[in-house]
């Protein structure tokens, strides 16, 4: 996978955040539904906010709700009771990390069919993973698919 989102966990993030300094904290468990994404989603962006890291607002808002739907629905199978825990990190001017994980079983993400090959591109789902590659500089995935993890670097808004 190219520079617009890297699935290996051996290679280097694409910035260091200094967790000694000035780093800023989000933690949250957001209820397994999909009513509780918007909510999650707020949240999230106004720490982007704060960290200085929501220049392409709409990419990361892309992202962020494609990782949680796939949390809730995929992860969690809309089951009511479970949670998405949800983590970010940032720092003022570095760049971000948010990791999603859910309380499913999993999934092996090298086996999700690309969207843009044949009778997919027609379909009306199973994009998500592609648009967070896409938007995200950088995409990982942890704990036997439960968990994924997307870094964004801060950029300086238009």
């Amino acid at each position: 996978m190219g520079p617009s989102g890297s699935d290996s966990t051996f290679d280097r993030p694409p910035f260091r955040l200094d967790r000694s300094g000035g780093i800023l904290r989000l933690r949250a468990r957001v209820p397994s539904s999909r009513e509780a994404i918007n909510g999650c989603v707020r949240r999230v962006m106004r720490f982007a906010t704060r960290c200085g890291c929501a220049g392409d607002r709409e990419g990361l808002e892309i992202a962020l709700r494609e990782a949680l739907a796939n949390a809730v629905i995929h992860g969690n199978a809309d089951t009511p009771g479970k949670r998405v825990f949800v983590r970010c990190y940032g720092e003022n001017g570095v760049g971000m990390v948010v990791a999603i994980r859910d309380e499913g079983g999993g999934f092996d993400h090298e086996n999700v069919p690309d969207p843009r090959e044949g009778e997919r591109r027609f379909l009306h789902h199973g994009r998500g993973l592609f648009l967070m590659r896409e938007l995200m500089d950088r995409v990982e995935y942890r704990k036997g698919g439960r968990e994924v993890v997307l870094y964004k670097a801060c950029s300086d808004p238009d």
